[in-house]
């Protein structure tokens, strides 16, 4: 349909750290459906500490997507 562009979502995987955390309290990672991996990580970081270091570890297959019942836009700590 002609002017009609519709992005392909991915599930990616953010992980937070935060400085001076214990090494024994490990990150929190998030899933997030987005276009880009840029977009995950902008999305998770109004939800973290500014001084947290975020990274894109991985991404989630649609299948665990839909079974985890995600959702676009809506990033959830797993």
């Amino acid at each position: 349909m002609p002017g009609s562009l519709r992005r392909r979502h991915t599930t990616f995987l953010v992980s937070v750290t935060v400085q001076g955390s214990s090494p024994a309290s490990g990150a929190t990672v998030y899933a997030v459906m987005k276009p880009s991996a840029a977009e995950a990580l902008e999305a998770v970081r109004p939800l973290v500490d500014p001084s947290a270091t975020l990274a894109v570890v991985g991404s989630l297959s649609t299948r665990i997507a839909k079974a985890l019942k995600l959702k676009r836009d809506e990033p959830r700590v797993v």
